[in-house]
């Protein structure tokens, strides 16, 4: 059952922290592992964590705090979503320079240009199964009442299907993983649309 204490709010710069985290999550370790060939780059001195926040609370980036909402229980960040308006496909060039384990999910969005895109969903493991996912994905779902919904999972994540399932998300399509030295469970990528 859900504790009454949950709330929700649009996040702020001061989240970019628990944002890392969940991104990170709702992708099995994809983040990171991207974060860590981006620190990689930079020299050994540079965290991982610290680029994905540093992200997380900028403006532009799909899962900055700019575009999202927070859940808390008890005045603690217990989940979160982040969406945005997909308004054109990505340029050729441009999916020329995203790295491979990058690329099927670039293809499915790109497919659905002009819904509103569900990025991350995302909802601490200790905090799963009170109900804040569902009314998460809901509330964004009001902020742009009427519009196309779309959202990538994966494969593996039955739990997330399911859930997505029951609130009107059917399959559109879906693209193989390119795991290269990333090693995150499914083999598939799966687009769902509402």
């Amino acid at each position: 059952m859900l504790n009454a204490a949950f709330t929700s709010r649009p996040a702020t710069y001061e989240d970019a922290r628990h944002l890392a985290r969940l991104v990170n999550l709702a992708g099995d370790g994809l983040a990171y592992y991207h974060w860590q060939t981006l620190a990689a780059g930079y020299g050994d001195d540079i965290d991982p964590w610290a680029i994905g926040i540093r992200r997380a609370a900028s403006d532009t980036a799909g899962f900055s705090y700019t575009k999202s909402l927070v859940a808390e229980m008890d005045g603690k960040v217990t989940g979160c979503v982040s969406s945005y308006m997909i308004e054109a496909p990505t340029a050729p060039e441009d999916h020329a320079g995203v790295p491979p384990v990058f690329r099927p999910l670039l293809e499915l969005e790109d497919m659905v240009v002009g819904s509103h895109h569900v990025n991350v969903l995302a909802v601490y493991p200790e905090h799963r199964g009170k109900g804040i996912g569902s009314r998460l994905l809901t509330q964004a779902e009001g902020l742009v009442e009427g519009a196309t919904m779309s959202l990538i999972v994966s494969n593996a994540n039955r739990d997330a299907r399911r859930l997505y399932e029951r609130l009107g998300y059917r399959r559109h399509a879906s693209r193989p993983k390119i795991k290269g030295d990333w090693n995150g469970p499914g083999e598939a990528w799966i687009l769902l649309v509402k």
